[in-house]
């Protein structure tokens, strides 16, 4: 009876604020400088992490997420990314040009889908703060946020996603010339 008591009193909530500080503990792992990143985070909302053994990043223009997603409405479009990456980590810039799947290191060796491009390692890559993980218009933010420390995308469902985007792109240029497929 007295090992039921000690386990029941051993459970440990942990809470988001706990997991989104060890997604910043995690992440500094990649920073040159982890106090100038930590810094960079606090002023800019931003730091500059190196692409390599505990990650990098696929490139993917804006319109092929989007026109994967089906809308053009940003927060469809996160939902659409955390539905489909099962919560891998994604960012996109301020202007929603580019997002950046984060992936495991390994995969910029065997990346070849057109029209993205995997990071390769030593690659700078200016990664937002885990707390900005809501759309505001001209501020980068995470589309699908890290939820805990290594939380990466499957690179396979990346490219999944980007070739259902090119496809949806090639047949509404098709539609729009008026042609079928």
């Amino acid at each position: 009876m007295k090992n039921a008591k000690a386990s029941q009193t051993d459970v440990r909530v942990i809470t988001t604020a706990d997991r989104r500080r060890g997604v910043d503990a995690w992440l500094l792992l990649a920073a040159p400088d982890k106090n100038r990143a930590h810094t960079e985070w606090e002023k800019d909302g931003a730091a500059v992490l190196q692409c390599g053994l505990l990650f990098t990043a696929v490139r993917i223009p804006g319109t092929i997420v989007r026109a994967a997603a089906g809308t053009r409405d940003p927060t469809e479009v996160d939902a659409f990314l955390v539905k489909n990456l099962d919560g891998g980590g994604v960012f996109t810039d301020a202007g929603l040009n580019r997002y950046y799947a984060l992936v495991p290191g390994g995969a910029v060796y065997d990346w070849k889908v057109p029209g993205t491009e995997c990071l390769p390692r030593g690659m700078g890559l200016g990664v937002p703060t885990v707390e900005s993980a809501r759309y505001e218009p001209g501020v980068q933010y995470w589309a699908s946020p890290i939820d805990s420390p290594g939380d990466l995308c499957d690179e396979r469902k990346v490219a999944d996603l980007v070739l259902a985007g090119w496809g949806r792109l090639v047949q509404q240029e098709l539609s729009d010339r008026g042609e079928q497929s």
